[in-house]
C-alpha cells in the first residue's frame, strides 16, 4: 500500500514538473513556410532555402549547392552537367526541368530564359531581372513573393525573404 502510495506521488510531482516545463516555453507562433513564384522570366535567381522547388527553364544554368543526403534533386533535359566539387553540381541546356526537396538548406541558382518555377519553404535570396529598354527589352517576368500579388521582376539585385507574411 505505502509502494502505492508513494508511485502516486511520485507521478503526480513527474506530471506537474512537466506541465511546469511547458508553460514555460516562449509562446511562439509556429514558423510557417513562405512561397515565390516566378512566371516567364529572363533573369538570375537564387534561393537559399529549406523546402521543394519545382519548375522549368527554356534556356540557361541551373546550379544546386550543398543538397543533404536525403534530398531529392531531379534535373531532366539538360544538355551539360558539371560537377565543381562533392556538393555543387551545374546543369545547362534548354528545355530543363527541375525538382528539388531538401530539409536541410540548399543554395539554388538558377539563371537564364524562360524560367518558371514555384519555391515552398523557408529561407533568402535575391533576384535579378534582365529587363533593358536600351536594348528593347522592356519584359522580364513576373513574380509573386509570399502571397502578394505578381510584379515585375526587379531590374537591379532585390533582395528577399522567403517567409509566411504575418498577419494578425
Amino acid at each position: 500500500m505505502r509502494l502505492a502510495k508513494a508511485v502516486t506521488v511520485l507521478a503526480l510531482t513527474a506530471g506537474s514538473l512537466a506541465g511546469a516545463a511547458v508553460a514555460a516555453l516562449p509562446n511562439r507562433p509556429p514558423m510557417h513556410d513562405g512561397t515565390l513564384s516566378v512566371r516567364d522570366a529572363r533573369a538570375a535567381i537564387m534561393l537559399k532555402m529549406r523546402g521543394s522547388i519545382i519548375g522549368r527553364l527554356a534556356k540557361g544554368t541551373l546550379v544546386v549547392t550543398d543538397p543533404g543526403d536525403d534530398a531529392t534533386v531531379i534535373v531532366r533535359g539538360w544538355a551539360g552537367v558539371q560537377y565543381q566539387n562533392e556538393q555543387t553540381t551545374v546543369y545547362t541546356g534548354k528545355a530543363i526541368r527541375f525538382r528539388i526537396a531538401d530539409d536541410r538548406r540548399v543554395t539554388v541558382k538558377i539563371s537564364g530564359k524562360g524560367m518558371n518555377f514555384s519555391a515552398v519553404g523557408r529561407g533568402d535570396g535575391w533576384m535579378d531581372g534582365w529587363g533593358d529598354p536600351r536594348e528593347g527589352i522592356f519584359f522580364d517576368g513576373a513574380y509573386s513573393l509570399n502571397d502578394v500579388d505578381y510584379a515585375s521582376l526587379p531590374n537591379e539585385r532585390m533582395r528577399f525573404d522567403l517567409a509566411a507574411p504575418v498577419g494578425p
